[in-house]
């Protein structure tokens, strides 16, 4: 299916919620309570403890797992570098304080592209798309985001877990809407788990209730709940959590085979709150010991934030935090310069936190007694199902053809760069482009436009019904690399320049009959497989 738009999500979700609290009668409603300073010392904690975690788990990410029992960083800090694990945070605060707990996805998008956030992966093509003219939500969607089912919305949502503490259907109706500037599908759904089990955690110990709770935010249908929820029942049932890590990963890799997809990663984010017991160097020691090939650092972070809500400061052992002496400095994040320096200190960030987030409660029926916090109990209610199946690309491109066998990534990827379609085998089977049409003298030749990039040539097989039309191959063997696209729309230090073979098919033979169209892309095993641009499909 299409993705829906998105601006009235938050508006809707935040409603329906308020709603069912308002209709119980006030003297009726059961209600948390915190004081305001344990709510800041624990915001204080969810955000500090994210900022170590990424630290501890950034040597693994990518690589071979942690293997021993790690009481301390590999590398020694002075302050805590400018991070995308709480960079996109910070950028999401800072649009807090100028518009108000009210700020719109697009206006998220503007401080995004101010801030220059965005440095790989969903949060990558996001800033491109951002800076090409194009507003959030669009920014997150996979028209416009190839790598929208990726873990970008998940590892900068846990701010939205800390400013709607204990009230976890509003958590995750502020992550879902957010999440839209850098993620969809898959890669929101990770958002809103990651900030319904960090609001919950502000009143609940228990890790199972923690993400039991949560997890019911995001619909059965999701591959992500299914993920999640392999992994509580693996746990409810004593196993290990190395067998369920490897049980999980060799489940959900193949389909989500790149390191920093949401859904694989969001289970380990779940294994390690469930088998960290609320002990924070243990949780981050399990969460970096799941798996190789990982996005080890922000995984850890995730369930440091939930541990840091969970058990407040004394949780974390100052051995670990104190190298980063309350600070966050820099002016660049990986390859990408910002044009400003970053300079804030660790504790002032989480005491502006938990101002918007009191804010945000007021906005959304709590109260304040003195100085307590009165936070209604809310019932976690399924969001509805947000999808896009890889395959949708093909019908997205061209709604007279329909796709099957796309990657979602790893050795290659399916997507859509404007007017051009890039497909790439899921496996050792083809992707294949398909329709029915009825054949007319006005419609008997099919155009189109096949590329492949330098040296990473493909074979396409045009069928008309079970007739070989054509068998070629397209792409030069051996070439030099390509230069970058000149794609409209294409990201110059992204894509390559394509090989463009024009094709077409002679089908006057078929005449007054109608017949299922399909053409093929087969990946030469003799060679280094390449993706397919397709282009300008047209029958005449």
């Amino acid at each position: 299916m299409k993705p829906k738009g998105t601006a009235a999500i938050l508006e809707a979700l935040c409603i329906a919620a308020i709603a069912s609290i308002s209709a119980v009668p006030a003297s009726a409603q059961q209600v948390r309570r915190i004081s305001y300073s344990d709510y800041r010392d624990k915001v204080y904690a969810a955000w500090l403890g994210q900022v170590t975690g990424a630290a501890y788990g950034f040597p693994f990410e990518g690589k071979a797992r942690n293997a021993i029992q790690l009481d301390h960083t590999l590398k020694v800090w002075d302050d805590a570098v400018v991070d995308d694990d709480y960079y996109y945070e910070m950028v999401a605060l800072y649009g807090f304080e100028r518009f108000g707990v009210g700020m719109t996805v697009e206006q998220l998008g503007t401080m995004w592209k101010e801030y220059k956030a965005g440095t790989w992966g969903s949060s990558e093509q996001a800033r491109f798309a951002l800076e090409r003219g194009i507003k959030a939500p669009d920014s997150g969607s996979p028209k416009y985001n190839r790598w929208f089912h990726t873990i970008g919305s998940q590892f900068s949502s846990d701010i939205y877990g800390m400013i709607s503490p204990g009230m976890v259907n509003l958590a995750g109706a502020v992550a879902r809407n957010y999440s839209h500037v850098n993620g969809y599908a898959e890669g929101s759904d990770g958002a809103v788990f990651v900030a319904a089990c960090i609001s919950e955690a502000f009143f609940e110990t228990n890790p199972t209730k923690i993400v039991r709770q949560a997890a019911q935010l995001i619909d059965p249908r999701s591959n992500y709940r299914k993920a999640v929820d392999f992994v509580l029942q693996s746990y409810e049932q004593g196993k290990s959590w190395r067998d369920v890590a490897a049980e999980s990963e060799a489940r959900w890799r193949p389909d989500y085979p790149q390191l920093n997809n949401s859904v694989a990663n969001g289970a380990l984010v779940a294994l390690g709150i469930l088998y960290g017991d609320g002990d924070y160097v243990k949780s981050i020691n399990v969460v970096t010991q799941t798996g190789d090939f990982t996005d080890a650092d922000c995984n850890a972070a995730n369930v440091s934030s939930v541990v840091g809500a969970m058990r407040g400061p004394k949780a974390l052992p100052a051995s670990l935090t104190d190298q980063f002496h309350d600070r966050i400095y820099g002016d660049h994040m990986g390859p990408l310069k910002f044009g400003r320096v970053i300079d804030e200190k660790i504790s002032n960030l989480a005491d502006r936190i938990a101002t918007v987030g009191e804010k945000n409660l007021l906005a959304n029926g709590a109260r304040r007694e003195g100085g307590t916090l009165v936070i209604p109990v809310q019932t976690a209610k399924t969001q509805p199902l947000e999808y896009f199946d890889i395959n949708d690309y093909g019908s997205l491109w061209n709604p007279d053809w329909k796709l099957s066998g796309g990657a979602r990534g790893g050795a290659g990827a399916t997507y859509l760069i404007d007017d051009v379609l890039v497909t790439f085998p899921r496996d050792a089977r083809p992707c294949l482009l398909e329709r029915t049409v009825a054949i007319t003298a006005s419609n008997a030749k099919l155009y189109f436009e096949a590329g492949a990039v330098g040296g990473r040539p493909w074979r396409l097989q045009v069928m008309a019904d079970d007739d070989i039309a054509l068998n070629q191959g397209i792409g030069s063997a051996g070439a030099a690399p390509a230069p970058v696209a000149h794609i409209p729309g294409a990201i110059e230090e992204q894509e390559p320049q394509p090989e463009w073979t024009p094709v077409t098919v002679d089908l006057s033979a078929y005449k007054g009959r109608t017949i299922v169209l399909r053409l093929y892309q087969w990946a030469p095993f003799s060679q280094v497989p390449g993706p397919a641009y397709w282009r300008k499909a047209r029958l005449e």
